[in-house]
């Protein structure tokens, strides 16, 4: 499924994203508890809607838990249509709940204006030690942790089989062989390479190059590294060997690449079950993105976050960590519909989908997409910036420098 865009580009597409694991399209879930009981703590659950196979992912996670803690019941609830703002209301109202889903795009304004509380009193140091650690620091400020990452994606470069194979070509390792790629899949109507104008698309290039995208809470990309990354990037659709999804004639780079329109685009796992229900016949390979200078990567994760008003933080706690720890996520890696965010679940995940390891390799190095309490002007100006230098109507330097004002 693709990440959808929320609140200014802040949670992109199919964020996390995405694959990300989902929640029950119930309010509740059903438990063998009675909830009069007193002796009996509720935890509610808050997170977005998803499709069959991952409500029942979360239901086992849950189920799981259950077994474990007859005393404490999650109850689910789904928070439908627009997630940020439904969110904050009900921060407003004081009826959020207990724990909720929340991407590492927002994590900086909750974090620094106080909705969620630091949960380092409740977590074992040793067992965070297992997490991936790029994940955990879009969830911290000022030395303490805000949340606990339950899955997450990075991009990595899909490429069609067959139409490398007639090209005779291998898959991409440096910039110059996506070049070399693109041009020699470019035929028949075909183009080489999906070029979404996208900030945490061509982000990454900038990254590889030895840029920066923000610094804390200010913009980072008015640079000489960001300034060639985008030449770059967009010189595929000047040389005619790239294109964007809409110019392929399709609502996103899943579709175009299912439907054999380009031979390379950039994504997280949320493409596979895509394929796999709209494409089957197409075979595809991962590899990790093209390396430029160095290694750059962007990854999107999302967390659960402790309310601060909640009455029953410790239980809460406790299915926070039960949901995020060995056992929830082996439920997670087990099924394939995400990618668990220990360390000690990557093994898991690729013995049983080895196809799958560039997701896993794609981690190491990758920067997590928080862009500071100014993350939505920083997205917009930059995905303004690309409209610009996609359409001719500024060079990267002048649309770069343009963006960094409006910023400002």
């Amino acid at each position: 499924m693709k990440r959808k865009k929320l609140s200014a580009l802040l949670l992109s597409a199919l964020i996390s994203t995405s694959i990300f694991a989902g929640c029950t399209k119930n309010n509740t879930n059903s438990t063998n508890q009675n909830s009069d009981d007193k002796d009996v703590k509720i935890v509610r659950l808050g997170c977005w809607g998803s499709n069959d196979a991952e409500t029942k992912m979360l239901d086992d996670q849950i189920q799981a838990f259950q077994n474990k803690y007859p005393n404490i019941v999650i109850k689910k609830e789904v928070i439908t249509g627009d997630y940020l703002q439904a969110i904050q209301s009900k921060i407003a109202s004081k009826t959020a709940p207990d724990i909720y889903y929340l991407d590492v795009s927002l994590a900086s304004k909750f974090m620094k204006e106080g909705i969620i509380d630091p949960i380092d009193e409740y977590l074992d140091k040793e067992d965070m030690k297992d997490f991936f650690p790029n994940l955990l620091e879009g969830y911290q400020m000022n030395g303490k942790t805000y949340g606990i990452p339950k899955d997450y994606n990075p991009l990595v470069l899909y490429y069609n089989k067959d139409m490398f194979e007639k090209a005779g070509i291998n898959p991409p390792t440096t910039w110059e062989e996506l070049k070399i790629a693109a041009e020699k899949t470019t035929k028949d109507g075909v183009y080489g390479l999906c070029i979404e104008n996208d900030p945490q698309r061509f982000g990454a290039f900038i990254l590889q190059n030895g840029g920066k995208i923000n610094d804390g809470d200010k913009p980072a990309f008015n640079s000489k590294e960001a300034v060639e990354a985008l030449d770059f990037y967009y010189s595929f659709i000047k040389n005619k060997t790239g294109a964007t999804f809409k110019d392929m004639g399709t609502d996103w780079a899943g579709a175009a690449f299912a439907q054999k329109k380009t031979a390379m685009i950039m994504a997280g796992g949320w493409v596979i079950p895509y394929m796999a229900q709209n494409a089957p016949d197409v075979k595809y390979g991962m590899v990790t993105l093209p390396k430029g200078k160095q290694n750059g990567n962007l990854m999107f994760t999302v967390a659960y976050v402790l309310n601060k008003d909640s009455k029953v933080k410790k239980e809460a706690m406790e299915a926070a960590k039960f949901l995020t720890g060995k056992e929830g996520l082996k439920i997670v890696a087990e099924s394939g519909l995400a990618i668990p965010s220990r360390k000690s679940m990557a093994d898991v995940y690729i013995s049983k989908f080895p196809e799958r390891k560039a997701l896993i390799d794609a981690t190491e190095g990758a920067t997590v997409a928080n862009y500071g309490l100014n993350g939505s002007k920083i997205l917009d100006a930059l995905s303004k910036a690309g409209e610009k230098i996609q359409f001719g109507k500024a060079d990267a330097a002048t649309a770069l420098k343009e963006a960094e004002e409006a910023v400002k």
